[in-house]
């Protein structure tokens, strides 16, 4: 992004993450600390009667908890509206940017709502997609930016300008922050970003400092859920992958009671403590083992960067694959205690390492998207 002229400058800089568990976003208003925000992942299509039915008691909620918005005829419940009211699930299967936009959207008029904002509003935008995925930011910035200028929420319509807009794929916040971190090192190495979530598993590879386009597959946490969904019967899938990760390394039969019942044999909850076992095992195989395929070799190989929510998981698994390779967990990238009040950990490094990034250039001035010049993307 080049300059920003000072009368477009942002009152609300976004950065997001749409991860398949819930998407992530650390926000910065003008003269307001950052400050970091979950939303669920679920979206799903409903009429604005019932929409404007089902939130009309809104000072009773959480503005994240009742986000809804309307682009023309295209209304769209967002987050837990969409789960609790709608029966909305993650949405797993579309392509993240096929349901960025309505995040997105829901994301500004939440904080809007938090913040006590006017209905017009200039933005400057930061995002990341899946490496596989990235080539659609082309498609979804032109969305975003015709959709932002008018779309209906819960308190009526928003006008809002983006003045700024960057996407990166799954990593890019961390492998900016370490390249900030190591200087002209970064020139000299041959470095692997490995970004581990609940939908993806995502490569990165930066070779002197030129990153390449990256690859990713379906092999985040979910691949694991799957698995032990198909040698198990009657689990909720959310309360299971808590208890999953509760366990960790020795799931014990006191981890799994309660998601089974009460009234359930404990000759059933040992079935399900033997499903979690041999699915990590199964898990765990595939995804080092595409880890092996798609990365350099060991000689060629400098550092590995392991980051994500499912890394710390593995964490034992992973650094087997590299026994004579430095592995960085996470970057290096250290949340502030102060943003992590929903204790989501290393799940924020992404996308707390990129909105560092990206308010640096807002700050340093940026040119708005309806101006001349380009938007950089990495």
């Amino acid at each position: 992004m080049g300059r920003l002229n000072k009368n477009a400058f942002p009152e609300i800089t976004l950065t997001l993450d749409f991860g398949g568990s819930g998407t992530k976003g650390i926000v910065q208003v003008t003269g307001a600390k950052p400050t970091a925000f979950w939303m669920e992942a679920a979206v799903i299509e409903a009429s604005r009667t019932s929409l404007t039915f089902q939130t009309r008691n809104l000072g009773n909620a959480y503005p994240e908890n009742t986000a809804w918005v309307g682009v023309g005829e295209d209304y769209r419940a967002v987050g837990y509206l969409a789960k609790s009211v709608y029966s909305a699930t993650q949405g797993l299967r579309p392509r993240k940017y096929e349901l960025a936009l309505y995040k997105t959207l829901a994301a500004v008029w939440m904080i809007k709502q938090k913040f006590k904002l006017s209905d017009t509003l200039q933005i400057s935008l930061a995002l990341l997609l899946p490496p596989g995925e990235f080539e659609d930011s082309a498609l979804l910035k032109p969305m975003l930016k015709d959709a932002l200028a008018y779309f209906d929420t819960p308190t009526g319509t928003l006008n809002c300008k983006l003045v700024g807009y960057e996407c990166f794929p799954e990593g890019g916040g961390i492998y900016a922050m370490y390249c900030k971190n190591i200087g002209e090192a970064i020139r000299r190495k041959v470095v692997a970003i490995v970004m581990l979530g609940y939908r993806n598993a995502s490569v990165l590879i930066s070779r002197r400092g030129i990153l390449n386009r990256g690859k990713s597959v379906n092999l985040g946490m979910a691949k694991m859920v799957d698995l032990v969904m198909e040698r198990t019967s009657g689990l909720e899938e959310e309360r299971l992958i808590e208890a999953i990760i509760a366990a960790g390394r020795e799931p014990k039969l006191g981890h799994f009671k309660y998601i089974c019942g009460n009234n359930v044999r404990e000759q059933e909850i040992e079935k399900t403590v033997a499903a979690v076992y041999s699915s990590r095992d199964e898990y765990a195989t595939a995804l080092t083992a595409w880890l092996k395929e798609v990365l350099p070799s060991k000689n060629e190989l400098d550092e590995v960067i392991i980051c994500g929510g499912t890394a710390d998981y593995l964490r034992q698994e992973l650094d087997a694959v590299f026994p004579a390779t430095s592995v960085m967990w996470h970057g290096g990238v250290k949340v502030p205690a102060s943003l992590d009040e929903q204790w989501l950990g290393n799940r924020l490094a992404d996308v707390w390492a990129l909105s560092v990034y990206h308010g640096l250039k807002v700050k340093t001035g940026v040119r708005g998207v309806g101006d001349k010049g380009s938007e950089e993307q990495k």
